[in-house]
């Protein structure tokens, strides 16, 4: 198949914010703080408001008097430990307290780039930099960043049975304990975030933005500006990448938000690439100790990890992603008894969000990374090990020690396809090869899980709208939001088998909150799962709705219809009948036929698979070669391969891209050290070999379509797996293991301390 989408994107024919931004359209640019924690003694705009083109400079005084200072707060934290819980709230504008690099303190409004540009530049704060203005971490000897808090922790959750853990640790033959480091990053999406504000002649809001989700959006800025429904209409049109990161309203959203009502006129602010990396919500950023235990057959025992979760200045809704995903944590193993310690922690750094996979791949890290360290230490085959371990496909449903039921699957069966496509029983020739050249070879494993469509333990519903114009144009419009996916391929051609007629027949919209009552966006693996069986369950319900037209019309019992091939015919008569165009004039509604169906998940899916992946390492430099790449994944039924393989490859290559290099690096004053594409590191396609992708499908029962997921599956495995043989090469020179990222320079000093 081909996905319908591509041309118009590769030929520069998409239509993103930017594109459709009224040529009157105000500017608007953001001053930001120049260090990471303190205080602002002055504002001066005076000399800035006086420069041409210039329209309205706003700081938070200003929206102060409008009775608006800060962002809804969507935070619920908990103390298990018994400690203060407090629930800073974000400010829209900074006016005093500065808690992270990066914050607003004023809003430009010009009528050109250039104009808003030289006035941000003449606008002068008087800063007090805090003497303690270290990066804050979640210890005693860094000052809070809170003071109120009292300490760095703003929500402690103990999950699991820690007690039964202790109890099976004491009582096992082995017990691997693991450092855990994970690194924060950041999405950088090819398209940084735009939000373009405009008013309707009947003063209706118009919203215009890159974003995943815009019926969640509309609902927080129907709540921040005490609007209703028929206030705002938020539009998507094209996304230039996402991740989990365009997924909530910013500061800069609600800023432009207001400025466009106070000014009346048309304003957009468009983040350079700059100042996304300081604005953006970052991602992943957690640090701890993984505990494995084991029996003396190999059998695990226990599984227990405590973590620190940088989240940032602030908290939110968006802060908890790993404690949502930390089932995955079992991975496809039986373990008796589990339990977690995680301890979400204030610093002075931009606050955290999800990004693609959402600790998902974290969780996957931390069971894997525990496996192969246990491996190495009794002695056992990585391989061996996790077979030893397995779930069976015969205990399916499975009830995990931690959250998750597993409803099917065939964890035994994929792995060992993997590990004969990979040829990894024959790993040893190549690595003596290898050894010949003067290079390190290693080859890593990860199995993987993961939880789709949830979020886990809520079912939450998704609406698709079908129309059929009068002159038989069929549209199909669903809740789910594509950012890359190929949503604009695959739904219409649920719909276009459905109905039995060609996919090039029924057109495709999305992204307008006013054209539907709501819908989930695009997240959590979601949009097959939820709003493809939204779409199956609105055909179903528009070929009931036109098969009873068609019997008022043909005046014959509902049951005598038949449908076939866009076509409506009497049974006894096949002769008479009538098409889509016909029974959109006979459906006595204005535009033709309309009709919204629903679909609501029983429960959540689990998509799996295994990921194999083998390197090279250059002894002299560090810089690590990719030699090969596996991944065998069960995403349920197999829909569309080629979306089904451009979702995993790109997942894969997130995963490596961190597990190698991606790393948002802060200083000790809170300062970004990786700012530009000159220090953060970005994949290339040189980088990677031709990955090896095959599907296992077992499909779910929890869907009409029998899907699972796929959007993150390829970054849920790949971090681990990367990085896993990475640690093998080392391992086979007797150099320790590496902390993420694996660059060259981390390699090669590994490499140095194994020779002293």
């Amino acid at each position: 198949m081909v996905r319908f989408e591509d041309y118009r994107l590769i030929t520069g024919k998409g239509n993103f914010t930017a594109n459709i931004k009224p040529s009157e359209t105000l500017v608007g640019k953001f001053l930001r703080t120049s260090i990471a924690r303190g205080f602002i003694r002055s504002i001066d705009t005076s000399d800035a408001e006086a420069l041409p083109g210039v329209v309205s400079i706003f700081t938070a005084e200003d929206m102060a008097q409008d009775g608006l200072s800060h962002m809804l707060d969507t935070a619920n934290p908990v103390r298990d430990d018994g400690g203060k819980i407090i629930k800073p709230r974000r400010p829209i504008l900074t006016n005093y307290d500065i808690k992270h690099l990066g914050e607003p303190i004023a809003l430009v409004i010009a009528e050109t780039d250039e104009q808003a540009d030289n006035a941000v530049e003449a606008i002068i704060v008087d800063y007090d930099s805090a003497d303690n203005a270290k990066l804050a971490k979640s210890n005693n000897d860094i000052p809070p960043v809170w003071s109120e808090a009292g300490d760095n922790y703003a929500s402690v959750h103990h999950v699991g049975n820690l007690l039964d853990v202790r109890k099976a640790e004491e009582n096992s033959a082995h017990l691997i304990t693991l450092p855990i480091d994970i690194s924060r990053i950041t999405a950088v999406a090819m398209e940084p975030r735009i939000a373009l504000c405009n008013l309707d002649s009947d003063g209706k809001l118009i919203f215009t933005t890159s974003t995943q989700n815009p019926f969640a959006l509309r609902a927080e800025i129907m709540q921040t500006f005490a609007l209703q429904t028929s206030d705002i209409q938020v539009l998507a049109p094209d996304v230039g990448g996402s991740f989990g990161m365009k997924g909530t309203l910013y500061r800069e959203d609600a800023a432009i938000i207001w400025a466009c009502r106070k000014v009346g006129r048309a304003v957009c602010w468009s983040a350079s690439r700059s100042e996304a990396f300081l604005s953006d919500e970052h991602a992943r950023s957690m640090y701890g100790e993984a505990r494995l235990g084991l029996d003396n057959d190999g059998k695990f025992t226990s599984f227990s990890v405590t973590l620190d979760i940088d989240i940032g200045a602030y908290i939110s809704k968006r802060s908890f992603s790993m404690l949502n995903n930390l089932g995955g944590i079992a991975g496809q193993y039986v373990i008796p008894v589990m339990g977690a310690e995680l301890r979400f922690a204030y610093s002075n750094t931009m606050p955290i969000s999800p990004y693609r996979g959402a600790g998902r791949p974290e969780a996957t890290f931390m069971i894997e990374s525990a496996i192969d360290a246990a491996a190495k230490i009794i002695g056992i085959d990585t391989a061996e090990l996790r077979a030893r371990n397995f779930i069976n496909s015969e205990m399916m449903p499975y009830q995990t020690a931690l959250m998750f039921k597993y409803d099917s699957g065939d964890f035994p069966a994929i792995f060992a396809e993997a590990l004969e496509l990979s040829d990894y029983h024959n790993f040893e020739k190549r690595r003596l090869e290898s050894e010949k050249n003067g290079r390190i070879r290693g080859i890593g494993i990860a199995t993987h899980i993961e939880v789709a469509g949830g979020p886990f333990g809520m079912s939450v519903k998704e609406v698709a709208r079908l129309r059929v114009s009068k002159q038989g144009i069929i549209t199909i419009a669903a809740g789910s939001m594509s950012v890359g996916q190929g949503l604009e391929t695959a739904f219409p051609d649920i719909v276009a088998n459905q109905l039995n007629i060609d996919p090039k027949q029924i057109c495709y919209v999305q992204g307008d909150t006013d054209y539907l009552p709501s819908g989930r966006g695009s997240g959590g693996s979601s949009a097959t799962i939820t709003g493809g069986s939204a779409t199956i369950k609105t055909t179903e319900l528009l070929i009931e709705t036109g098969s009873q037209i068609a019997a008022d019309v043909l005046k014959c019992d509902i049951s005598e219809i038949g449908y076939e091939k866009g076509v409506f015919y009497q049974k006894s008569n096949p002769d008479i009948s009538l098409d889509w165009s016909e029974i959109a004039q006979y459906s006595n509604q204005p535009d033709g036929l309309d009709v919204i169906g629903e679909f609501t998940p029983s429960a959540p899916t689990y998509p799996n698979g295994c990921h194999i992946c083998e390197i090279e390492i250059d002894k002299e430099t560090g810089k690590c070669y990719l030699q090969d790449y596996v991944a065998i994944e069960d995403v349920g039924t197999a829909l569309y391969p080629v979306l089904i393989e451009g979702q995993i490859l790109g997942g894969i290559v997130q995963g490596i891209s961190q597990a190698l290099g991606e790393s948002m690096v802060y200083d000790e004053t809170g300062q970004i050290a990786t700012g530009s594409f000159m220090d953060y590191q970005m994949p290339v396609a040189s980088d990677f070999p031709k990955f090896r992708i095959k599907t296992h499908p077992v499909k779910t029962k929890i869907n009409p379509l029998g899907a699972k997921g796929v959007g993150e599956s390829g970054t849920v495995g790949a971090m681990a797996a990367s990085l896993s043989a990475i640690q093998h090469a080392l391992a086979s020179v007797g150099a320790d293991a590496v902390q993420m990222p694996a660059t060259p320079h981390r390699i090669w000093q590994k490499l140095i301390d194994a020779k002293k």
